[in-house]
């Protein structure tokens, strides 16, 4: 059953933890409980009319003032909860705007299931074996995701961030989570936080939260082949951009060769 929350009007939950620590099922987890709605990083993908690049253009360039602190209200005005990327990389802003907001720091068994999984999907560019690969696999995620999405990575790679970029084949990821884990809990209010593994079920989060706990399982979405699958189409989509750009240059370089003495 559905849970209904004393709303305050403000953000009531705030998800310190990164992507791929199952924060769509928590996304779903916390609507279920009635914090609601709940933002994640979908949220930018599905509602391009918010026109998130110039918000995130200006935390990039004046987090701390008022022009970041305004940014942060725009993106996560309205919602009871956050989780994943990008929410997570601001859970001090947010904590400060919310100082009644409790914590949860999703985590997976070990960093080395997180750098599989985040390989696998959302840093898939960090694998690549060569500068080529990387490139490519740029150019396509250029075309097929948002355009606040480098931002996004930008954010993430400077120093307020993680201080090393998550898609460059360099940066040693199980160790970037791992100093992320730590930060949190070092900068958290212990009685504000929950480090919580969403194969632990509804008990902890409920107890932690202080709501009932809800009589359907527990969610489980957005797994490895989920995610794939779900972005397999957009891929597609910018690998025919690609091919079209490429016929058509080939195309202009075949007729400008064919009548270049005719047009000179």
């Amino acid at each position: 059953a559905v849970v209904s929350t004393q709303s305050t009007g403000e953000m009531q939950v705030i998800g310190a933890g990164l992507g791929r620590t199952g924060t769509f099922s928590m996304k779903m987890a916390m609507e279920e409980l009635g914090f609601n709605p709940c933002h994640h990083m979908w949220e930018t993908f599905i509602h391009p009319e918010r026109n998130h690049k110039p918000l995130f253009q200006k935390l990039l360039k004046d987090r701390d003032g008022e022009d970041g602190e305004d940014a942060i209200k725009k993106i996560f005005g309205g919602f009871k909860a956050t989780m994943d990327y990008p929410g997570c990389l601001f859970y001090e802003e947010l904590m400060k705007l919310n100082p009644d907001a409790k914590v949860v720091l999703t985590v997976r068994d070990t960093p080395e299931a997180w750098v599989k999984s985040v390989t696998g999907t959302v840093f898939s560019m960090h694998e690549a074996s060569n500068w080529f690969s990387w490139k490519l696999q740029e150019i396509i995620r250029s075309l097929a995701a948002p355009n606040h999405i480098p931002v996004i990575v930008q954010l993430m790679a400077c120093q307020r961030g993680h201080g090393v970029s998550p898609v460059d084949p360099k940066t040693d990821l199980a160790q970037m989570y791992t100093d992320w884990v730590n930060r949190v809990k070092e900068t958290v209010p212990a009685e504000k936080l929950l480090v919580f593994n969403v194969k632990e079920g509804w008990k902890p989060l409920c107890d932690f939260l202080g709501v009932p706990v809800p009589d359907t399982p527990f969610p489980r979405a957005n797994s490895t082949e989920e995610w794939i699958n779900r972005t397999r189409s957009q891929k597609r989509k910018a690998l025919l951009k690609i091919a079209a750009i490429v016929g058509l240059v080939g195309a202009g370089v075949y007729l400008l060769n064919r009548y270049s003495d005719q047009l000179l």
